[in-house]
């Protein structure tokens, strides 16, 4: 029983650090082909692996070891570097840089809602001759799943996937004027654990998009040894950029606006404050929680509720 304990604990240890540093052996077992594509190729190969052979079983070890080491530490290296390299892709730029690419999305913006107005008139009105309601509904949804990618033009950034996550991130306070910085910390502590585990996945998910960029362009600095790691490199970071982390981005900011829209009231209630009775009030109690979890408020009010069971 106990070696049965001991074999599943080990398993899940070895399966947890081959999944944290797999990428970065797939990155230097790249490198090694990079390099030996230039040194001797799949005759260098056999004879490196014929001396290893020979090794001491000590000397194997060390060498097993010093790769293991410098797995872990390039993939710290790359951990470190995946939040400033997310803020890059989002667009958090200086603002001579963005303030182009920023009208542009405004405009777009713009155009998105005015055809989503049209459209809507189309749907309304009665049918005329030659109109096709299927694709007026079609090109409606389409329309109105672009503009929840996108910001209100106040918030708008400069990239795709930085829209989509600041659209997730302003939308509660646009709604509720719940901020969601101030309030997210609490709001995570009231949520049921499925949806953490979802949420926290998701995030993770994205963190992964992000690391695979830069693995894929650190790997074009292997180009001095093969040629062949520019084009590979270059086509990897352009999957993972605009496409695999858009990808995570938007089921991350899907999550986390719903956190808002279905888990507030725990919120309000673990605080022992009075519920919202209308959207109106709803965002007067918005504001007011965000100033109350901020700074704190002085006064009789509000009259706080029965603690939360």
């Amino acid at each position: 029983m106990i070696d049965a304990i001991g074999e599943a604990v080990a398993g899940h240890v070895v399966e947890r650090a081959l999944t944290r540093i797999g990428p970065a052996l797939i990155f230097w077992t790249g490198g090694a082909l990079a390099w030996l594509s230039t040194n001797g190729g799949w005759e260098r190969l056999l004879a490196l692996g014929a001396g290893a052979a020979e090794l001491p079983v000590l000397a194997v070890l060390a060498v097993v070891a010093l790769v293991l080491a410098g797995a872990y530490a390039s993939t710290a290296l790359v951990t470190l570097l995946t939040r400033p390299v997310l803020r890059l892709l989002e667009g958090y730029w200086p603002q001579p840089l963005r303030r182009s690419l920023v009208n542009r999305k405004v405009k777009h913006h713009k155009a998105l809602t005015d055809r989503l107005s049209e459209l809507e008139a189309k749907r309304q009105a009665p049918p005329a001759a030659g109109t096709d309601l299927d694709q007026v509904h079609a090109d409606y949804a389409r329309c109105e799943q672009r503009l929840r990618r996108l910001p209100s033009p106040r918030w708008m950034l400069p990239t795709r996937l930085g829209n989509m996550l600041r659209a997730a991130e302003t939308r509660p306070y646009e709604k509720y004027r719940l901020d969601t910085p101030a309030v997210w910390p609490h709001l995570w502590m009231t949520l049921p654990e499925t949806a953490r585990t979802d949420i926290g996945a998701a995030r993770t998910g994205l963190d992964r998009a992000v690391a695979a960029a830069v693995w894929s362009l650190a790997f074009v600095s292997f180009t001095g040894w093969s040629i062949w790691a520019l084009p590979i490199g270059l086509a990897l970071t352009a999957w993972a950029v605009l496409l695999w982390a858009p990808y995570r981005a938007a089921r991350y900011a899907d999550l986390l606006e719903a956190a808002f829209d279905l888990h507030r009231a725990a919120l309000y209630r673990q605080l022992r404050w009075p519920l919202p009775t209308d959207p109106d009030d709803e965002r007067k109690t918005g504001a007011a929680v965000t100033n109350y979890l901020v700074r704190g408020l002085d006064g009789p009010q509000p009259t706080f509720t029965a603690a939360a069971p």
